[in-house]
């Protein structure tokens, strides 16, 4: 029978009033990607994890449908290295981002670069200076939103300054010219990032999205030495409360997303840099140790139409495998990478993850004979972290002109790296070194730092003028102290 043509353009009219309802596009179009980067996030301070102290219904919620990852490591303990590794899939031994006075280098490939060449729109929005394109990490940014409204710094004018720790004095006493603008809070990042989605739904697109989260507000140049325990105490109390309001924001944030047409189409990956001590030891922060405190980190992937939901994985994953299990989600590749697909299971897991720290530089200086010369010296943290066990190495290195040198005698830096041993499965706290009682355990973790210290890269370095080093000490790092002591 000769079919009616009326039919059959109304049925095609329906079709595609349908399509256009539902926003329907061509199966080809690879998916939006969202990556949610909050700063000092600790894995055990959220509900998915198994934190009851406060709620974090949002990101209940998004694991709820997403891939949770039980044993995710940051490859070093603060911001700038950590961020240069999931945007290349590097470790900071391989592309160079190792202390303050590196920068990621434009020779290197980043995660927005290459999508970029696959006709994605790439944006990123940060929440703190630590982003700042300053420091290389604007690569392959179509846009590159690093606006800051706020100070970190709180200073009380009508008292002098008082004595302060003594290795921090000179910190304190540079935070008090501090008046440049250094984050912006959660709720403004969020505005910013639900006006960017709702004006950007034509194309494929990555957006990276930075919130400051939980990480100190203010910096305070009056604090005496003897108040500053008590100042820690209150920064502490404020850590879960920080959560909470990140929480809602991160909800927002994600809320407006929901409501846009594709997404359904859209990828959510969700992360921290770095965690945060909060004084299980008697120490407050980030950057100078490698306990779990600070390099446990959540992962969290919504794939699209919340495929896999529900799934949880307990192996060890690394934070910088984001950078590969976003390419596969965008169908794109990247070749020379340490990072691995998440997504694939039979690639997904490493055996172990290496980790580091150069921010003790400048913290931790002295001063030593070496082959007849008196140099000076500083020492950094490398470690190795399994499932079930960690080995963190204090070695020593050159500082010398603000600059870092590794080139010291094999022999004075064997006879001078202390090691710590620490055995998870019945120390998940990291209190008690097992490394005389445990050799082989010792014996088989020694050889990886050695593998990730051959294969060293040097980083690009530069002289950070003082309007960056202020915005840098205000959010606690201090890159390059003063010697008036």
């Amino acid at each position: 029978m000769r079919p009616n043509t009326k039919d059959t353009q109304s049925a095609l009219l329906w079709i595609l009033l349908a399509c256009s309802l539902a926003a329907c596009r061509s199966t080809d179009v690879p998916p939006n990607i969202v990556l949610i980067t909050v700063d000092t996030l600790r894995a055990d301070r959220l509900t998915p994890y198994g934190y009851d102290k406060i709620d974090t219904p949002a990101i209940a919620q998004l694991a709820s449908e997403s891939i949770l990852f039980e044993q995710a490591v940051a490859d070093t303990s603060w911001t700038l290295p950590s961020l240069s590794s999931v945007m290349t899939g590097l470790y900071p031994t391989q592309h160079g981002v190792r202390s303050w006075n590196n920068r990621l280098a434009e020779s290197q490939q980043t995660l927005a670069e290459v999508l970029r060449s696959n006709s994605y729109t790439t944006a990123a929005i940060a929440g703190s200076y630590a982003l700042d394109r300053y420091f290389g990490l604007a690569q392959g940014f179509d846009h590159y939103d690093d606006t800051m409204t706020r100070s970190l710094f709180i200073q009380d004018p009508t008292k002098p300054k008082p004595k302060a720790p003594k290795v921090l004095d000179s910190y304190l006493a540079r935070m008090h010219r501090q008046h440049t603008n250094a984050y912006r809070p959660d709720s403004e990042v969020a505005d910013t990032a639900i006006a960017w989605i709702e004006g950007n739904q034509d194309t494929p697109y990555f957006l990276w999205v930075h919130f400051l989260g939980p990480h100190e507000k203010d910096k305070r140049a009056h604090v005496s030495q003897r108040d500053w325990n008590s100042y820690e105490d209150e920064l502490v109390a404020r850590y879960d409360p920080d959560v909470t309001t990140m929480d809602q924001e991160v909800g927002r944030f994600v809320d407006a997303i929901h409501k846009t047409p594709h997404f359904d189409d859209t990828a959510i990956i969700f992360h921290s840099d770095h965690g945060q001590s909060l004084k299980e030891r008697g120490k407050f922060g980030h950057g100078t140790d490698l306990f779990d405190s600070t390099v446990h980190v959540p992962l969290i992937v919504r794939l699209p139409g919340a495929e896999r939901a529900g799934e949880r994985v307990r192996d060890i994953v690394r934070n910088l495998d984001i950078f590969s299990t976003v390419l596969n989600l965008a169908g794109a590749t990247a070749e020379n990478v340490e990072s691995r697909d998440l997504l694939a299971e039979r690639n997904r897991t490493s055996d172990y993850a290496y980790i580091e720290s150069f921010l003790t530089i400048g913290l931790l200086g002295h001063e030593a004979e070496i082959e007849g010369r008196k140099r000076k010296l500083s020492t950094v943290l490398k470690g190795v972290r399994t499932n079930n066990a960690k080995l963190v190495a204090r070695s020593p290195v050159l500082f010398e002109n603000n600059r870092v040198s590794e080139s010291l005698p094999p022999e004075y830096i064997e006879t001078k790296t202390k090691l710590s041993l620490y055995d998870l499965s019945s120390d998940p706290d990291e209190m008690v070194n097992v490394v005389r009682s445990q050799q082989a355990v010792r014996s088989k973790l020694v050889p990886l730092l050695a593998k990730h210290q051959a294969e060293v890269q040097p980083g690009e370095e530069q002289d950070l003028d003082e309007a960056a080093l202020e915005r840098l000490r205000s959010l606690g790092y201090d890159p390059q102290p003063s010697s008036d002591k």
